[in-house]
């Protein structure tokens, strides 16, 4: 076990070491890889979706999955928020730009006039 564990962590940090936010986000890109472990998100897949949708810590990707959005929903670019700048709805809640009820908002929002 923990051999698979290691080799997970291992995977997980060179996922991260392709986004420059995510690194400069964390101590470690160790550290980074076991908080996204810890937080439920083994699938290396599913954290670069998180990644590419620029929502680039484990504890924000976990928040907006229970509020019930998924990578790509997070991934939709918006200007709505606190501060006037276009970016993506993961990056405008990572940076408290957005709060949950907006990004859910507006994800929803985008699902019914697609």
């Amino acid at each position: 076990m923990e051999q698979e564990d290691e080799l997970q962590i291992r995977t997980l940090v060179e996922i991260l070491a392709r986004y420059a936010e995510a690194r400069d986000a964390v101590q470690t890109l160790e550290a980074a890889a076991r908080a996204w472990l810890e937080a439920g998100f083994d699938d290396p897949e599913e954290v670069s979706a998180w990644l590419d949708a620029r929502c680039f810590t484990a504890t924000a990707a976990q928040a907006l999955e229970r509020a019930g959005l998924t990578p790509e929903q997070a991934a939709l670019r918006t200007s709505a928020g606190a501060r006037p700048y276009q970016d993506t709805i993961g990056f405008k809640f990572l940076r408290g730009d957005l709060s949950l009820d907006e990004a859910r908002r507006i994800a929803t929002s985008e699902f019914w006039n697609s």
